[in-house]
Parts: structure tokens; sequence; C-alpha cells
């Protein structure tokens, strides 16, 4: 008996899923530097708990991979400005693993390194 793959394809095609669960991302500016945020691949929900609500803004703990070769902060900190409202009421944060470059003296050879850095900030709406 054959089976009904063109049925089974339009339904995987019409069902909804996690690849668009995000997509609110793209297109989002940081509030007062103007950079783009990126989109799904660098922007991702974060636990609460990694989050310390200040006065002044946001300090934000995430585990950071070993395999870098660079120690990675410990710890951002976020100013409320720059802060955005989230659309699904939790936190997300945006960032990308950027390459940088040192010179070892005395071989004035260059040395890179990378590091994560974060570009935007989204809070639940109703946080001070």
């Amino acid at each position: 008996m054959r089976q009904p793959r063109g049925w089974i394809a339009l339904a995987w095609l019409l069902l909804p899923g996690d690849a668009d669960a995000h997509d609110w991302y793209t297109g989002k500016k940081d509030p007062v530097l103007q950079y783009d945020c990126c989109g799904n691949k660098d922007c991702h929900l974060i636990d609460s708990r990694a989050v310390r609500e200040t006065k002044d803004g946001y300090y934000i703990r995430l585990p950071r991979p070993a395999y870098l070769n660079e120690p990675q902060e410990s710890e951002w900190f976020i100013p409320k400005e720059r802060a955005q409202a989230s659309l699904d009421n939790h936190y997300h944060i945006c960032e990308r693993l950027m390459t940088f470059y040192r010179t070892i003296i005395p071989h004035m050879k260059f040395e890179a390194y990378q590091r994560f850095r974060w570009t935007c900030f989204f809070v639940p709406k109703g946080t001070s």
C-alpha cells in the first residue's frame, strides 16, 4: 500500500515550529548604538536566574565554552537605556563570538583570540 508522502510533507511545512519562534529579533537594533542585534543564530533566551537588576542596569552571568583560548568575562553589565522590551516576557541576549588581535612583544607578531560580546538585550515587559 502506498503512503501519502505528499500529505506528510505538506503537514510538516504547515505546522508551526521552533524555527520561527524568535523571528522578532530580525531587524532589531541596539537603541543607543544602533547596531543590528542580528538574528536567530546570535540571539537566545536566558534564564532569569542569570540576570541581576540594579537601578542603573542589569548584570548578566552566562556560562562560557571551555574551548576558547581566552578567559571570558564572567559577568556583563548592560545599562538600562540599552535594554529593550521582550515580546515573550522572558530575558534574551544577542551575542557574537568575535576575533581580536594582540601584539606579542618582542617578536611583533599578532596573536588572535576570541571573546563573546553582547549586542542586544531584551527584558520582560514591566521590568523597571
